[in-house]
């Protein structure tokens, strides 16, 4: 039987090969190995460049060598100088100190680089994702924003990081479906632009995007969103009518709303909800996930969460408020809000957030989640609490990052099962760390 080579399979696998070899040198490598690979090696379809401080040719150079060899159809095309420290939040003041480079060898985002290469490519790109040089670019704004949405008309997913991006001269980019904006400096302190020129999004991600003061995002065919907001903005609104995934966290808002009826799942952060704070109303909710020093205000503005099925609360990182005992939610206002409740998980302090209040009222769930602190592996109090205020269930401890031994993990468990034998304890899952 003859030997078969790499290069007899058919042209179309070679191709599938070689998009994902991914490293745009590890592609050149490829190309120097044979007359058809080096052929086929135009054909690819997802590639990226990344910065190797060995590398003999610079990396812009290496970027436009690149884009004139590439002639597939669609593109997914990758920039990333992987180097230096992560861009910090734009609305600090952690860059104080910082090293800033007044080279521009590695600003990704300049017009003048993008102009260079992007024609090339730009009707057959779909993917186009960059990595700025956070020490170069922080302190150049950049149009790159207005030359992409000029040139690349059949984009449908863009991410960009650690950049300062301008929304002048932005035009409308209707085949864009995915944005991502990372540790980005954005002149559009409303999101008035990201609006009207992005109005097919279906997902969205903004994580530490400074330059907002009263952001409202109002997407018709945004489908998942995740947000990080900063302390700058005192005003946050979404109006999304078919956004079914929200994950979003802030600090103090003086005005929040959300109008998103179709949320199946919503994670939501808001350390201290002191302003107005507007949930709307949910049909669809089935995960809620809260994170805050003030559930009541919280649960006060909750409407429609008769669907939810599985509710995890959680404290804020940070120092522990000095009267918590003021914020505590009663055992039966929690049974009539969430009265569809099947798991309940309680994480950090979040369970001195629930008192029982009325005796006879009990939470009737079919799976209860508490995390074992080390505070508590000797003092059964506050679990047996909590304990108490429920009907019989299936229980499981987890385990913080510092846990015990597994001798001692089980010894716990064994005492709660022993104290309440009426609970159904899964010591397996109960050992798992969190």
């Amino acid at each position: 039987m003859g030997t078969t080579h790499l290069e007899d399979l058919p042209s179309h696998l070679l191709v599938e090969i070689l998009s994902r070899v991914g490293d745009s040198a590890d592609l050149a490598s490829c190309r120097l190995a044979s007359r058809t690979f080096l052929s086929l090696s135009r054909l690819v379809t997802s590639v990226s460049v990344s910065f190797h401080s060995a590398s003999p040719v610079p990396f812009k150079s290496r970027v436009r060598n690149l884009a004139s060899l590439l002639s597939a159809s669609p593109l997914s095309l990758s920039l990333s100088t992987e180097r230096g420290r992560v861009a910090p939040d734009a609305d600090s003041d952690e860059d104080d100190g910082f090293w800033f480079d007044d080279a521009d060898d590695l600003h990704l985002m300049s017009v003048d680089f993008l102009s260079s290469w992007l024609p090339l490519v730009c009707e057959r790109l779909a993917e186009l994702s960059v990595a700025d040089y956070w020490f170069q670019s922080c302190f150049r704004r950049s149009d790159a924003l207005s030359l992409i949405s000029v040139l690349c008309n059949k984009l449908l997913k863009l991410e960009v990081r650690n950049a300062w991006l301008s929304v002048n001269g932005l035009k409308p980019m209707l085949r864009l479906t995915s944005l991502t904006l990372q540790f980005i400096r954005l002149d559009d302190e409303d999101l008035e632009k990201i609006n009207e020129c992005f109005p097919h999004l279906q997902f969205l991600s903004l994580i530490g995007v400074g330059g907002l003061k009263k952001p409202h995002v109002c997407l018709s065919h945004l489908e998942t969103f995740v947000w990080s907001v900063s302390d700058t903005p005192k005003s946050i609104a979404i109006h999304a009518p078919h956004l079914t995934e929200l994950r979003l966290s802030c600090i103090e808002p003086k005005f929040f709303s959300l109008e998103t009826p179709h949320l199946s799942l919503l994670d939501l952060m808001i350390e201290r909800p002191s302003g107005d704070i507007k949930l709307g109303h949910f049909q669809d909710l089935e995960t809620l996930r809260f994170r805050s020093w003030d559930y009541p205000k919280l649960f006060k503005v909750l409407n429609g969460v008769h669907t939810v099925k599985t509710l995890e609360l959680n404290v804020p990182y940070g120092e522990v408020p000095a009267k918590l005992e003021s914020r505590v939610v009663m055992i039966s206002d929690f049974v009539e809000l969430f009265c569809g409740l099947e798991e309940l998980q309680l994480f950090g302090l979040a369970r001195y957030f629930i008192h029982s209040g009325d005796e006879d009222v009990k939470v009737c769930l079919k799976r209860l989640v508490i995390e074992v602190e080390v505070s508590d592996f000797y003092d059964f109090k506050t679990i047996s609490e909590v304990l108490k205020m429920c009907m019989p269930c299936e229980v499981v401890l987890m385990f913080s990052a510092d846990d015990p031994p597994t001798a001692i993990k089980k010894e716990i468990i064994d005492k709660y099962a022993q104290t309440f034998p009426e609970f159904r304890w899964n010591e397996m899952v109960g050992m798992v760390c969190n």
